[in-house]
């Protein structure tokens, strides 16, 4: 058995990938309609499954920190959706179509044998050697025609600018080291997105406990009552910006 496991999230049925490493996951089982053959599930053991609908994949991720024994312990945790993936091999042809403009995001017709070829076990393991964690490469939103992130976070549907300001103040209110670079990622333009990581579990730990504590905090501070089904996703697109926050701070103190 490997020592690194990637969970791949599910909230609908998809192609379902799966190996010693790629270990599917569906979320939301504690509301879901029917529960899926064949993976794991966020309501077993200590879990947030019925707040998935503000967490969404997160809801995975408290999980797996939860109950990290039900995994056999692996060295490496990691983190992608049915649909975004990691790609680790350096030397297959990727299309030219992207997702984004002027990313490292690219637009795949399907999942066939092919494609499988990019997740590859022997692949993950070459990319995940000797490293303390693998994100996506950061995307430049100035490419996206936005200026910063306060500009991009006004412009997602359904969400409302003052809970990015929020958490962002609650960054700084609970991690008061972080303060600095918490105004940096505000007034900054690059952002870690799609909530996508491979970490080895010591930093994976530290980075649950950072992220949930902020996430419960500002849960507690927003009436959610009312929201409609995608003003309610706030949670998830929040920990995109945390994540952010947490890979600029570990690159300052690792080259400090």
């Amino acid at each position: 058995m490997s020592n690194i496991k990637i969970l791949i999230t599910y909230h609908d049925e998809h192609k379902v990938l799966k190996s010693d490493i790629l270990t599917p996951i569906q979320t939301g089982c504690a509301n879901a309609e029917r529960l899926f053959d064949g993976m794991l599930r966020d309501d077993d053991g200590e879990n947030i499954s019925a707040e998935n609908p503000k967490y969404n994949e997160l809801s995975a991720q408290y999980w797996a920190w939860k109950n990290y024994d039900k995994l056999g312990n692996p060295d490496y945790i990691g983190f992608m959706h049915y649909r975004r993936h990691f790609l680790f091999d350096d030397k297959k042809k990727r299309p030219t179509e992207k997702w984004l403009p002027a990313s490292s995001w690219y637009a795949f017709d399907k999942i066939n044998d092919d494609y499988l070829e990019f997740l590859a076990d022997d692949k993950i393991e070459q990319a995940v050697k000797g490293f303390d964690c693998i994100v996506p490469k950061a995307y430049d939103y100035t490419n996206y025609m936005h200026k910063n992130l306060i500009e991009d976070y006004k412009n997602l549907f359904a969400q409302k600018i003052d809970h990015f300001h929020l958490m962002l103040d609650t960054v700084k209110e609970m991690f008061p080291d972080y303060a600095d670079t918490a105004e940096e990622v505000r007034n900054g333009h690059i952002k870690y997105i799609a909530n996508m990581f491979i970490m080895q579990k010591a930093m994976f730990d530290e980075y649950c406990n950072f992220l949930f504590k902020i996430e419960k905090r500002v849960d507690e501070k927003i009436d959610s009552e009312f929201f409609n089904s995608y003003e309610m996703r706030f949670l998830g697109f929040l920990g995109e910006i945390l994540l952010t926050v947490f890979i600029i701070q570990k690159y300052k103190e690792k080259n400090t």
